[in-house]
């Protein structure tokens, strides 16, 4: 039998659900206990010191400070692992999907050095993924206190339920893109900042233990760090009953090539384990 650990229930609002169906994000105050926040404080340095660089991913000029990411996290680390399947994260994000379950996608670990001020241009995480389904959403949270100006996300409000857009991605991943290219109707990212009455940003302050529920194909960006602290996050991204596999040649992870899926199977697989669902949940 499939494990599945996690088995607390999460509290979320009628409201709360609608808000992340219009939005295509919402905020969740104190979802996240003290012994989550503290287990994932004491492991962050550790995880950190195997990220990687990502500074200049999306191009440009160079920036002051630095961006690094680590994925897959809870496979690595007893800490992350209790967070991604026993807290009370999974079953938050099977509410706002109205899923009856939620698996585990991957995780990130996201960090920006004091005063990084390159910033995470608007982009969708979905274009990336080999699925297909609605019913996908993301869990960020900081280890700091947060604001928009200081690194918070900003979502462009409803471009969840929107075309995907074509990713960046370095020159070296181009042909891939292109023959992915059909997947992605919506052409380019939009001029978000140029048209702010037709694009209403929606963003959250947030203090540790607060979750930001996001669609991963709502557009959405960030600016850089504070000069004084760090941006310590993570990103952890469930699916949901209705996801399914989807080839795709331009996938973020070189290791999603390696899974024995194929087009239209349910994500049952050992690398992406059941964290929450409602027939097993007290």
């Amino acid at each position: 039998m499939e494990q599945m650990t996690g088995t607390r229930g999460a509290d979320l609002t009628a409201e709360q659900i609608e808000t992340f169906e219009r939005d295509g994000a919402v905020l969740v105050r104190g979802l996240l206990d003290a012994a989550s926040l503290a287990d994932l404080r004491a492991a962050f340095d550790e995880l950190k010191a195997s990220a990687y660089d990502l500074s200049g991913y999306y191009g440009g000029p160079k920036r002051e400070g630095t961006s690094l990411v680590r994925d897959d996290n809870w496979m690595h680390s007893a800490a992350m692992r209790r967070v991604v399947l026993e807290s009370a994260i999974p079953a938050a994000a099977a509410a706002v999907m109205r899923s009856s379950t939620a698996r585990i996608y991957e995780d990130l670990l996201i960090y920006k050095s004091p005063g990084a001020d390159q910033p995470t241009p608007w982009h969708q995480d979905e274009p990336q993924w080999p699925l297909t389904g609605r019913q996908m959403s993301s869990a960020w949270l900081c280890l700091d206190p947060v604001t928009v100006e200081t690194g918070a996300l900003r979502f462009v409000a409803g471009t969840h339920r929107g075309p995907l857009h074509i990713p960046y991605v370095p020159e070296a991943q181009r042909a891939a893109v292109e023959a992915d290219m059909h997947h992605f109707t919506g052409g380019p990212i939009p001029p978000i900042d140029a048209e702010p009455d037709r694009y209403p940003i929606v963003s959250y302050d947030c203090t540790p233990g607060d979750v930001v529920l996001f669609h991963p194909r709502a557009i959405h960006g960030a600016f850089g760090s504070r000069r004084e602290t760090a941006r310590r996050t993570f990103s952890i991204r469930y699916i949901g009953d209705d996801v399914r596999w989807q080839t795709r040649a331009s996938v973020f992870h070189n290791w999603l090539n390696e899974i024995s899926l194929k087009d239209g199977d349910p994500i049952e697989a050992e690398r992406f384990p059941l964290a929450w669902a409602a027939d097993r949940s007290a």
